[in-house]
């Protein structure tokens, strides 16, 4: 007997109508009805009065019809409580990372721990500003986010550990469209601003921009054409050819041949690092084992250097 059965039995007892309960069991209308005659050649009685329109149980029907409801449910109960104790015995890692991040850094994580932990991993995504939010809110175990001394993602960050995974550099990029590139004239004129793909002043790439600019002490004329939070977005926009963006170049890197390069010299870029970040106070050993290993990491990182 095939738990669908009930599940299809179920569906028709609620909808009175075997073309809609085929519809929503999202099959076809001939498979549906093989799958009744099956489960009541399975009990050996009809279970719907044949030609009813809408559909009527038998007697037998309605008997079965309480007792295949809570069939599926313990089945459904067991299969989720076997599934719940199998993820707690690998000792779930709660994990908060960016968009940006999630994209270049969560396979990276998982090759430094070469899956020799017994562990499995929960991940929160979002925007910077969500996801440092979540972990100090305690939703994730382990940070990772770009961070930069000058410009800390978040003060209270502070009172983690800080461990840097790897360092990025935040610079401008326009199309590899040589024609409009050209036409941008970066770095602009008063006259003649350069077209720019920004983010929302709340995000904290906004805020390494404006560091950028009182950093370069030089007028950088601009007007915004797009202004997004997401950084995926913004790439997209800026190989479109609508304007130039800033952006970490680990949301550049990927597989392909890239569709936008960097513009400008160096004073329009900056050094910032990737980061993990977990509380100071003691956690458990699935957590510790990895901040260890990433720690071991980090300091083979420095003495390579």
């Amino acid at each position: 007997m095939d738990v669908r059965w009930l599940e299809d039995f179920l569906a028709l007892v609620e909808l009175r109508n075997f073309t809609r309960a085929a519809e929503f069991r999202n099959v076809s209308q001939a498979a549906f009805s093989r799958r009744i005659q099956s489960l009541e050649q399975w009990l050996g009685t009809p279970l719907v009065v044949k030609g009813a329109s809408p559909v009527r149980l038998t007697e037998a029907g309605e008997q079965f019809r309480d007792s295949a409801r809570i069939a599926v449910d313990r089945l459904f109960e067991a299969r989720a409580s076997i599934r719940t104790s199998q993820f707690e015995v690998m000792s779930q890692v709660r994990i908060a990372m960016p968009n940006v991040l999630a994209r270049s850094e969560f396979k990276r994580l998982l090759d430094i721990l070469e899956r020799k932990h017994n562990s499995s991993f929960s991940v929160i995504v979002g925007t910077t500003n969500d996801v440092v939010g979540r972990y100090l809110a305690g939703d994730a175990d382990i940070l990772f986010a770009h961070d930069c001394k000058a410009i800390p993602t978040h003060d209270s960050l502070g009172q983690h550990e800080r461990i840097v995974i790897r360092r990025d550099r935040f610079q401008p990029y326009a199309t590899r469209n040589a024609a409009k590139r050209e036409a941008f004239g970066f770095p602009g004129t008063a006259r003649q601003p350069f077209p720019m793909v920004a983010y929302s002043q709340k995000a904290y790439f906004a805020r390494l921009f404006e560091h950028v600019l009182e950093r370069a002490r030089a007028p950088l004329p601009h007007k915004i054409t797009v202004q997004c939070d997401m950084s995926d977005v913004l790439k997209e926009v800026i190989a479109a050819g609508y304007g130039i963006g800033w952006l970490p170049q680990s949301a550049v890197e990927d597989g392909n041949p890239p569709q936008i390069t960097p513009i400008g010299g160096v004073e329009w870029g900056l050094d910032v690092d990737i980061c993990a970040f977990r509380p100071k106070s003691p956690l458990g050993p699935s957590i510790e084992a990895i901040w260890s290993a990433l720690r071991k990491r980090d300091l083979a990182g420095k003495v390579a250097g």
